[in-house]
């Protein structure tokens, strides 16, 4: 059975990339049948959960490793258990760290057909991530299209700019503005335009210096107390998502923190969820102060009678 071809999806960290493809997911993909292969750089899999509720594609979840320089065996037996389900295309979701130049050569040293790299370039955030991390720019050199995301933070202006910006580190790509990831599936998909691969960069993780801590706890919070410790986060803490339970509503909440920016999305889940709260942290040199985010976030719980009470209560969602 011969591969299907590969769509890498990269970009920088919270730039929405998870986004792009569960609006491509919700949407039908064009009618195409998709594998997914998600890869993580923390161990705590948060953006597989988010794929696999907008739709149905077969997906393999990739953690603790960056698939440009450590996990590249375990990508290729992903693309080797996608390929049995016989999908049309198989994306692939990097980290927000991965340098795609390295995903490039694994799929070519395993002679695996290559389409097109699409950069997710966030347009509110774009010269944070430039300052971050080189890597940032490397993901946007690399793409053969560039998916414009979070216009609607940005004012014209502003926008035209971010654009102009873009164009002057790839000149080659296309530049598609969207909202909430609603692009158009059909420019998604085709054909690699840049046959050159990129150049190695080893050790970019250990040159960055970011890490990545995960938090978890089993008691209720208080979104106050959460919404004020990830503020106090920034700007060492680049990057936060997760899914958390506040005691002043019933379901858990999808958490996206980017630069100081933050958003809570309410889900319903079928069954309780174990543990209650999980957080994955992204940022510089985070791993000398894991004590202090794991106690910062633990203060965060709600006191003994209110989270009793409401565990009460959200038992009583799934009696029904």
């Amino acid at each position: 059975m011969a591969n299907p071809p590969l769509t890498i999806v990269t970009g920088f960290l919270g730039s929405g990339k998870t986004t792009l493809l569960r609006a491509l997911l919700e949407r039908g993909a064009g009618g195409r049948r998709l594998g997914l292969v998600v890869n993580e750089l923390g161990q705590i899999g948060l953006d597989g959960d988010a794929l696999e509720r907008a739709g149905a594609a077969p997906l393999v979840e990739l953690t603790g490793g960056c698939l440009c320089c450590e996990a590249g065996s375990d990508f290729l037996l992903a693309i080797e258990e996608l390929s049995d389900y016989g999908p049309d295309c198989i994306v692939v979701e990097t980290t927000g760290l991965a340098e795609p130049g390295g995903i490039i050569r694994h799929a070519r040293g395993a002679g695996l057909p290559l389409d097109a790299v699409v950069a997710v370039a966030d347009a509110a955030n774009l010269e944070a991530a430039l300052n971050a991390s080189p890597v940032a720019a490397w993901q946007l050199r690399a793409a053969d299209l560039i998916i414009l995301s979070k216009v609607d933070l940005v004012t014209p202006a502003e926008r035209a700019a971010v654009a102009e910006r873009l164009h002057a580190i790839n000149p080659r790509a296309a530049i598609v503005p969207a909202s909430y990831g609603q692009a158009p599936p059909d420019l998604l998909f085709g054909p690699r335009l840049d046959r050159a691969d990129p150049p190695p960069v080893p050790d970019h993780l250990e040159r960055d210096a970011f890490s990545s801590l995960a938090w978890s706890g089993d008691i209720p919070l208080r979104r106050a107390a959460l919404e004020a410790a990830l503020r106090d986060a920034s700007p060492a803490v680049f990057r936060a998502k997760g899914i958390v339970h506040c005691t002043d509503a019933p379901w858990p909440d999808d958490v996206q923190f980017v630069c100081g920016r933050m958003s809570f999305t309410p889900l319903r889940p079928r069954a309780p969820l174990t543990p209650l709260n999980r957080l994955v942290l992204l940022g510089p040199g985070l791993d000398a102060r894991a004590a202090h985010y794991a106690a910062t976030f633990n203060a965060c719980a709600d006191e003994p009678a209110r989270a009793a009470a409401w565990r009460a209560r959200y038992a009583a969602l799934f009696d029904r």
